[in-house]
């Protein structure tokens, strides 16, 4: 019943005439046949094949401020794709709210924060008595919260654990309008601090036995401890400087922090937001060297302005430890007849090009025309043909010869229950990947619109900060995901091949 309304929604959007529906589910599957499309209405599925192959892009994409909402760092492999190694730039801004205090600063500690998304749904609590209370029977009670990681891959466990560096940077980013690709190269400066990660993110609180909150919660991330004697030195012991007495001169100064995995091991990677980033340094300060007492402040460097040029850098190591299929595909596709295997990676990997047969799309046209056809639903189902370590919850395409939406994007978007590129679900549908083009393949054959070529990537569309609307066909999640997936492409010969799947009734 929620599969007629769903598809009764479409026909009313698109003003479709009908006298019934052929809905039945014992024979929901057509074959087409030599003649493409069925003259009988033996069932409502029809199948159009086309052709699909790898597009190689180089291992680069663009990395910089306005194609990377977030950062991605960490060391993977695989015997498939072989190895990659990420690392995030980021510049590092004067505080828009505060000052040095005092003339003479004691620094505490830099704290430098990273918060990934996290599965809030499956938290493991551990709890420390920090003070018990022997007299008063009230303890006082240390909750640690750990959180795992969303957009990760990697293996898993409490033995998993890589080491990650933080160096300054040496190479000025420029500004935020500047364009940066992830082969460029960083010059790094010295070493910050370092940190030893795992597979999820921690929040502390602190409350008494009775209930009482001593310590609020901490926000659950990544906290990397840097070294406050450089900060000393470097920064606060330049109070009055022209090296920090604006934005301009500070950011040719210091220039910027890189954050990267301190070894080739494989390990994991994780993508965090930049919006999330925090650089914090905790200090005591006095204005007479003869007085004893300090008083505690705090300085948060800028880190998440729209000033804050950035710039994402990926070394997949020439593929070497590749597989041959993989790199013969990346090497030399087969563009005329389509591939049996398709590979899909984020950050620089490979794309996925497709066309639709247009022989088959003549025929589906003619029979939309001539003999009653009403297209209610027409999609991608993109098979996996291996089992992947972690997968994304998106993958998406658009019109690569107009460069543009397709227009199932924008067409339905206050129709509930439809959607363009649906989420992975682990659930209903664990074994492929939809692409909804319903809209436009009735642009196609309605309206004799134009048979264009669908690019095919890794991720999701980035909405503007509202949420409301998308900023563009290119700009995407592609640049810090760091997923692999591989699909059957239209060379399979079973029934996962890739194919436009085409629901209609018949007047």
């Amino acid at each position: 019943m929620n599969i007629f309304k769903y598809r009764l929604k479409l026909l009313v959007l698109n003003f479709v005439p009908m006298t019934f529906l052929l809905l039945s589910c014992e024979n929901d599957i057509t074959s087409i046949g030599s003649n493409f499309i069925p003259d009988k209405p033996e069932g409502n599925v029809a199948y159009v094949d086309l052709v699909a192959y790898n597009v190689f892009n180089n291992d680069t994409i663009r990395a910089d401020y306005a194609t990377l909402t977030n950062g991605l760092v960490g060391v993977y492999e695989d015997n498939v794709f072989g190895k990659s190694k990420a690392s995030f730039n980021m510049q590092v801004r004067l505080s828009s709210s505060s000052e040095i205090l005092g003339n003479i600063q004691e620094v505490d500690s830099v704290i430098l924060t990273l918060n990934p998304g996290y599965q809030s749904s499956l938290p493991t609590v551990k709890q420390v008595i920090l003070n018990p209370g022997s007299s008063s029977g009230i303890d006082t009670i240390k909750y640690i919260t750990q959180y795992p990681l969303l957009s990760y891959i990697g293996s898993k466990g409490s033995t998993t654990k890589m080491k990650v560096k933080v160096n300054r940077i040496l190479t000025f980013l420029e500004s935020s309008t500047s364009r940066f690709y992830s082969d460029k190269v960083i010059d790094v400066g010295d070493l910050l601090g370092t940190a030893v990660l795992g597979d999820s993110v921690t929040s502390i609180n602190i409350k008494t036995s009775e209930g009482t909150t001593v310590l609020e919660s901490t926000a659950a991330g990544y906290r990397i401890k840097l070294d406050a004697a450089y900060f000393k030195q470097h920064f606060f012991n330049k109070k009055g400087s022209s090296d920090i007495s604006d934005n301009s001169r500070f950011i040719q100064y210091f220039k910027g922090i890189r954050i990267s995995p301190d070894e080739d091991a494989s390990k994991f990677m994780f993508s965090f937001p930049k919006s999330g980033i925090t650089l914090t340094a905790y200090y005591r300060y006095k204005d007479d060297a003869s007085s004893s007492t300090y008083t505690n402040a705090t300085y948060a460097f800028t880190m998440n302005s729209v000033y804050n040029s950035a710039a994402g850098e990926y070394d997949f190591y020439e593929r070497n430890t590749a597989s041959s299929q993989f790199k013969q595909q990346m090497q030399n596709p087969n563009v005329t007849s389509g591939e049996k295997r398709l590979f899909l990676q984020g950050m620089g990997g490979p794309s996925i090009h497709l066309k639709l047969d247009d022989a088959r799309i003549e025929a589906v046209r003619d029979s939309v025309q001539n003999k009653g056809w009403a297209i209610i639903d027409a999609k991608l189902k993109f098979y996996l043909a291996e089992d992947a370590v972690s997968k994304p919850d998106y993958i998406y395409g658009y019109n690569l010869t107009e460069k543009s939406f397709l227009p199932d994007l924008t067409g339905y978007p206050r129709l509930t229950g439809y959607y363009f590129n649906p989420r992975y679900d682990v659930t209903s549908n664990p074994g492929y990947y939809t692409l909804n083009v319903t809209q436009h393949i009735k642009n196609v054959v309605e309206k004799n619109s134009s048979n264009d070529e669908i690019l095919v990537e890794m991720g999701n569309f980035t909405l503007n900060s509202l949420g409301t609307n998308y900023l563009g066909y290119y700009r995407t999640s592609r640049a810090y995901e760091p997923f692999r997936l591989i699909f059957y492409g239209n060379q399979e010969t079973g029934d996962k091949k890739l194919r436009l799947e085409i629901i209609y009734t018949k007047k």
